[in-house]
C-alpha cells in the first residue's frame, strides 16, 4: 500500500492479494499450484483519491520472471544480467479525468486475474537471481515538477510454489533409491532413500547398512564403529547472463545433521535408518532449469568409523542427486498400507479456468 498526503490532499493506491495463506517475515501471498490444473490468482488495484490530482493514468502489470545479476569473474566493475519472462500481461484501472493529465477524485477498483501454468518454476530469491511473480501498479507521472516528473510505483509479489508430483493416488515412495560404495576395497556399504523426489518439509527415512569386512582383508573379522555420521543437504544454484559465457554458481549446505550415538556395532555388518526433515520454502528452493538459472540438489552422507586396530577414524561417503518440489495438495489424503506416503494437506478444489485466456507456453531456451 502507498499512502501520499500533503495540503489536505490523499492518494491512496493499494495491490490486494489475498490466497488464504502468506509466507516468510514479510508475509507475502502463498499460493500452491500442481500439474493436473493451471492455477488462478487474482489481485484487486484500488484508488483512492481526495481531490483531483495530476497523473496521467493507471497502468497495472502482471510479470512472471527469472532474473539474475553478478559480476563478472575478471572485472568486478562489470555486471551480467539475465532475464527470461514466463507470463507478462497489462491492464488499465479505468478513471474518470476532467482534462488531460489528471485523475478525478473518487474511488477506482479493478480486479486482475492471471493463469499459471504449472510447469514455471516456484518462487526462489537470492542476492544473485531471483524466479518471481509480481503485481505491479504504475501512477503515471505522478511524481515530480513540469517534464521531470515521475511514475508512482507500488508492488505486491507472490510466492509461488508448483508441485511436480503425480496425483496423489499415485503417489508412494516405494521405489527406493540406493547407492551402493566400497572403502579401500575392503568394505561395501549403501546408503538408501524411498525416492529420487521430496517436498518442502518432508520427513525422509535415510538407511545406512554397513556389511562385514571383505574376506581376506586386513581388518576381516573386525567390528566397523561408528564414530559419528553427518546428513548434509546441498543446495547448487547455477546463474547465467544474456550474451556472454561467463557463469556465476553458488554451493549452500541446507541442511547439517550429526548423530553421534546410537550406531550398532556387529562383525557380521548391520543398518540404522534416520528420519531427516527437510527445510521449507523460502529457506529452501524447488529445483529449477531455465534459461538463465538452475537449481539442483544433492544428499550427502559422511560416516566417520574405526576399528580397534585403527590409529585415527576413517571416512565413508555417499552423494546421491535429488529433486526438491513443493507438496501436492489434494481434498482427501490419500490411504496407505506398507508404502510411505508423501504428505498432504486439504486445499479448496481450484475455480474453474477461463477457456479465452489465453496461456503462455514453458520452455527453458524461449
Amino acid at each position: 500500500m502507498t499512502l501520499l498526503t500533503g495540503e489536505s490532499k490523499v492518494k491512496n493506491l493499494v495491490i490486494h492479494v489475498d490466497t488464504g495463506n502468506t509466507i516468510g517475515t514479510k508475509g507475502q501471498p502463498l499460493i500452491y499450484g500442481h500439474m493436473d490444473t493451471f492455477t488462478l490468482l487474482s489481485a484487486t488495484v484500488t484508488f483512492e483519491n481526495s481531490h483531483d490530482c495530476k497523473a496521467k493514468g493507471i497502468e497495472i502489470l502482471f510479470k512472471a520472471a527469472v532474473k539474475t545479476q553478478y559480476f563478472a569473474k575478471d572485472q568486478a566493475s562489470l555486471r551480467h544480467e539475465g532475464e527470461q519472462v514466463f507470463y507478462l500481461k497489462h491492464w488499465d484501472l479505468e478513471v474518470e479525468k476532467p482534462k488531460p493529465g489528471w485523475i478525478a477524485k473518487g474511488n477506482y477498483a479493478r480486479q486482475c486475474t492471471v493463469l499459471l501454468d504449472p510447469l514455471f518454476p516456484s518462487s526462489s530469491d537470492s542476492p544473485f537471481g531471483t524466479m518471481r511473480y509480481l503485481f505491479e501498479v504504475r501512477l503515471k507521472g505522478a511524481k515530480g515538477f513540469g517534464i521531470a516528473r515521475t511514475d508512482l510505483i507500488v508492488t505486491q509479489e507472490v510466492w509461488v510454489l508448483n508441485s511436480s508430483l503425480p496425483f496423489p493416488s499415485a503417489i508412494t515412495l516405494d521405489n527406493p533409491i540406493t547407492v551402493n560404495e566400497e572403502w579401500k576395497d575392503s568394505l561395501n556399504y549403501s546408503v538408501t532413500v524411498p525416492s529420487d523426489t521430496f517436498h518442502f518439509g518432508q520427513v525422509i527415512p535415510v538407511t545406512i547398512k554397513l556389511h562385514p569386512f571383505n574376506s581376506g582383508c586386513a581388518h576381516e573379522g573386525e567390528e566397523a564403529i561408528v564414530v559419528s555420521a553427518n546428513f548434509l543437504l546441498r543446495e547448487t544454484k547455477t546463474f547465467r547472463a544474456m550474451f556472454v559465457k561467463d557463469i556465476h554458481e553458488t554451493s549452500e549446505k541446507l541442511l547439517n545433521i550429526a548423530i553421534n550415538s546410537g550406531w550398532p556395532q556387529s562383525v557380521d555388518g548391520w543398518q540404522r535408518t534416520i528420519n531427516v526433515s527437510l527445510p521449507s520454502s523460502p529457506a529452501m528452493s524447488a529445483d529449477m532449469q531455465t534459461k538463465y538459472l538452475d537449481i539442483t540438489h544433492a544428499l550427502v552422507v559422511v560416516v566417520e568409523f574405526k576399528t580397534v586396530k585403527m590409529a585415527k577414524p576413517e571416512k565413508l561417503e555417499a552423494q546421491m542427486d535429488v529433486k526438491v518440489t513443493a507438496p501436492r495438495f489434494v481434498s482427501t489424503p490419500p490411504q496407505y498400507e506398507d508404502a510411505v506416503p508423501v504428505e498432504s494437506v486439504l486445499l479448496e478444489p481450484p475455480p474453474a479456468i477461463d477457456g479465452l485466456e489465453e496461456l503462455p507456453s514453458y520452455s527453458r531456451y524461449e
